[in-house]
C-alpha cells in the first residue's frame, strides 16, 4: 500500500521481517527430520517442505528489500538510514539462512542416494549440533518479536558461543575417527559438510540479532 512518513515505513518492515523469521523457523523444522526419515515417501514429504518454504525466503528478502528500497528513496534521517541498512543485513542473513537449510536437506538427499549412513555416534552428534542451533533460531525470532530498543545481545552471545564449543569438539573427535577407521570416508565427508552448514546458520542466526541491536 501507500507508505506514510518513514518511520511508518520502518514499523511496517519491521513487521514483514518479523514474519520473516516465522518463516524461517517452519523451515528449519522439518531439515533435523530428514535425519532420521526412513520410509522414502516420508523423506521426499519433508524435502518437499523445506523447498516450498525456501522459495518463500527468496521472495520475501526481495519483496522487503524493494519495500526499503522505496523508502529510502524519499529524504530519510541519517537515523532511519542506519535503521534502513541494519533491516537490508537482517533479510539477508535470514535469506542465507534459508539458503544453508536447503543446502542440508539436499546434502542428505545425497547421502541417502548412495546409502552413506551414519553411525549411531554420528547421529548422536548432529542432533546435538540441530538442537543448538534450533535454539539460536529460537533466539533470532523471539528478538525480531520483540521491540528492538529492548534486545541485548547476552543471551545470542552465549549460544553461538556454545554452537562453536560443540563444532571445535565434534570436528576433532571426527578427524580422530577417521584416523582409525571408524566409519567410512564418504560418510564422514556428509557428516562434516553437515556440522559446518550448521556452524554457519548459527552465525547468521547471531548476525541478525547483532543488527536489531545495531539498528535499536
Amino acid at each position: 500500500g501507500m507508505m506514510g512518513t518513514a518511520e511508518l515505513s520502518i514499523i511496517e518492515a519491521r513487521k514483514e521481517i518479523s514474519k520473516f523469521g516465522e518463516i524461517i523457523v517452519k523451515l528449519y523444522e522439518p531439515v533435523p527430520q530428514l535425519l532420521h526419515a526412513t520410509e522414502e515417501k516420508k523423506f521426499q514429504k519433508l524435502l518437499k517442505r523445506v523447498a516450498k518454504y525456501e522459495d518463500m525466503t527468496d521472495r520475501m528478502e526481495l519483496e522487503i528489500a524493494k519495500y526499503l528500497s522505496r523508502a529510502s528513496e524519499s529524504e530519510l534521517s541519517n537515523d532511519a538510514s542506519r535503521r534502513v541498512r541494519s533491516m537490508l543485513s537482517i533479510i539477508s542473513d535470514l535469506e542465507t539462512i534459508g539458503d544453508l537449510c536447503y543446502q542440508i536437506a539436499q546434502n542428505l538427499e545425497r547421502r541417502r542416494a548412495i546409502k552413506a549412513y551414519f553411525t549411531p555416534e554420528l547421529r548422536q552428534n548432529s542432533e546435538l549440533m540441530f538442537l543448538a542451533v534450533e535454539r539460536s533460531i529460537e533466539n533470532m525470532t523471539k528478538n525480531l518479536n520483540s521491540e528492538y530498543e529492548k534486545v541485548t545481545l547476552t543471551e545470542a552471545k552465549d549460544i553461538e558461543e556454545e554452537i562453536n564449543d560443540l563444532r571445535n569438539k565434534l570436528r576433532s573427535e571426527h578427524l580422530e575417527n577417521i584416523e582409525k577407521g571408524m566409519y567410512p570416508i564418504h560418510s564422514g565427508m556428509y557428516y562434516n559438510d553437515l556440522i559446518h552448514s550448521l556452524e554457519k546458520i548459527g552465525d547468521h542466526a547471531f548476525d541478525v540479532s547483532e543488527a536489531i541491536v545495531m539498528e535499536s
